[in-house]
């Protein structure tokens, strides 16, 4: 499990080179160096199992995630309902409620393990309070967050299935691709109901609209994995099909 609220962590813990790499790929990069220093020495890189629960909505989140490998699906539960927000991958944050000091807004659960820095929340607090230079940082990250929300918003306003379906698959290529044989793998395994719930459709559309770019030639599916085998000609045929 994570660190919980109040753990502190050990001190003179050295930071690895794992956990610097886990860094760099963040949007917590741009923290000067003796920031970056501390952040690394107060957390540890972790995994996580497949379905646990990382934050409740509703809660202060207990520990700040800088994740690595793996995926983690957002959730939002409101009047018996439970609307799917995202997925988050390598570089993403996860608990940014640690940076403002308030509770999680939704559930955020581990869908394929994950690998991860783990700083825990009394920490990232003390450090966003007392050193000025953080505190510019990390409004960045969150203002990042903030867009990357209003444009998965307009997508599923302003463009068709078949777009939003392509963008998905062109974000998962940035986030998990791994080389294939065919061109470059989704090692996250999304089934047709992920997909479904990422861009406001059905499984029988996603099913029907992944049949198509596969007779295209534009993917290839192996086993539970999607295989981009050409990203250009992939994201032009978003409206085109």
């Amino acid at each position: 499990m994570g660190l919980q609220e109040g753990e502190t962590p050990t001190p003179g813990t050295k930071a690895s080179a794992r956990a610097a790499e886990i860094l760099e790929r963040s949007s917590l990069r741009a923290l000067p160096e003796p920031t970056r220093r501390a952040l690394l020495d107060g957390g540890r890189v972790e995994r996580l199992p497949r379905r646990q629960k990382i934050t409740q909505q509703g809660e202060p989140a207990s520990a700040l995630f800088l994740l690595g490998k793996g995926r983690v699906k957002l959730e939002r539960a409101r009047s018996g309902h439970v609307f799917p927000l995202g997925h988050r991958g390598p570089g993403d944050l996860v608990g940014e409620a640690t940076l403002m000091d308030a509770v999680a807004l939704e559930h955020a659960i581990v869908a394929d393990e994950i690998e991860a820095l783990v700083i825990p929340a009394t920490f990232v607090r003390r450090l966003t309070t007392t050193d000025t230079s953080a505190q510019a940082v990390v409004a960045q990250a969150l203002l990042e967050g903030q867009r990357a929300a209003e444009d998965r918003l307009a997508s599923l306003l302003l463009r068709s299935v078949r777009a939003r379906l392509v963008e998905v698959l062109l974000d998962g290529l940035d986030r998990w691709g791994e080389p294939h044989a065919a061109g470059t793998a989704l090692s996250a395994p999304f089934t047709h109901a992920d997909l479904a719930s990422l861009i406001g459709s059905t499984r029988e559309t996603v099913t029907l609209e992944l049949g198509k770019l596969r007779r295209a030639k534009l993917i290839e599916l192996d086993r539970r994995r999607i295989v981009i085998r050409d990203r250009d000609a992939l994201a032009r045929s978003a409206d085109s099909l």
